[in-house]
């Protein structure tokens, strides 16, 4: 079912009647009420139902020239895409290996810059951006389709040392070590959480290591979030992101609901419609399995269990 069908559902039960005849600001709160509905719709489902495998190729290395200032973190004369965004980069003289954290107009760097001049640079693309994908959690560790590599998640050896992977650590001995860079097949990963409340291009990755000096692609599964519907959606053929089979029995009762606490509520009985969708995350959970495939039968159980 589309997103039109079920708001014009719910425009039944307001004081236009008719999709067609509503304002621009009674279409946004008859909005938030789908997106309501959909978001706690998959909230009282089963897990399985946001559950899928996701895919992001590792690009290879890219090198160029690049004009920098001592004390600055701008790389002028670049043009980056979304695709650089978190991607390690080594320019020729610098100490540190960098990070890409802004692509917008004039790319920014994480590290100031320790010298002058026209050089060359190195980026390396060891990162994943998971919030691209919608992603709530991971469920499964990295695998390098290439190679059938699966990365381990290493947060002692990596979290909290970024693109430089430079640190000291105690092995289980309580000797102190030190980490460096190390380029080649990727065999290891981190989450690195970059303060995506900024509300500005920071968001949360995946960072593989060693850096990888080749395209690959990886595979990960992870939970997704359900996307955000826009008010443009209602005018057009999209898609609701719960199945069909339970749009009318679950998620239009959720939606009116929703509906029966705004002003545009014209229905017989608001009450009946909120008592109505508070005892529909218990049919939801009652009525799809957390195992949708043919159970395995052991002794002494009963058939289907």
């Amino acid at each position: 079912m589309t997103a039109q069908e079920l708001a014009q559902r719910l425009a039944r039960w307001t004081t236009s009647k008719t999709l067609s005849q509503m304002s621009a600001e009674d279409r946004l709160i008859l909005l938030d009420c789908i997106n309501t509905a959909v978001f706690n719709w998959f909230a009282a489902a089963p897990e399985n139902m946001r559950t899928t495998t996701a895919s992001h190729m590792l690009r290879g290395p890219e090198t160029g020239m690049v004009t920098i200032q001592a004390g600055t973190n701008t790389l002028p004369g670049l043009t980056l895409q979304d695709y650089h965004l978190g991607a390690s980069i080594h320019i020729d003289g610098e100490y540190n290996m960098n990070e890409i954290i802004s692509v917008n107009g004039t790319p920014n760097v994480l590290l100031e810059h320790a010298n002058s001049g026209t050089v060359g640079y190195t980026i390396y693309f060891d990162t994943i951006m998971i919030t691209d994908f919608l992603v709530n959690r991971l469920v499964s560790d990295p695998r390098v389709l290439d190679t059938g590599v699966v990365l381990y998640r290493d947060d002692d050896g990596m979290r909290f040392v970024g693109a430089e992977r430079r640190g000291a650590f105690l092995n289980s001995k309580g000797n102190s070590f030190f980490t460096g860079l190390n380029y080649g097949e990727p065999y290891r990963y981190v989450i690195e959480n970059t303060g995506i409340s900024t509300g500005d291009e920071a968001r949360i990755m995946i960072r593989v290591d060693p850096i990888p000096e080749r395209m690959m692609t990886v595979t990960f599964d992870v939970v997704i979030d359900a996307p955000l519907l826009r008010l443009f959606d209602l005018d057009q053929n999209k898609n609701l992101a719960v199945p069909e089979q339970y749009v009318l029995p679950h998620l239009l009762p959720l939606a009116m609901g929703e509906l029966a606490i705004t002003p545009l509520w014209d229905g017989p009985n608001a009450g009946a419609a909120i008592q109505k969708a508070a005892a529909v995350p218990t049919a939801i959970r009652s009525s799809i399995q957390n195992n949708r495939g043919a159970p395995h039968n052991y002794v002494r159980t009963r058939p289907g269990f």
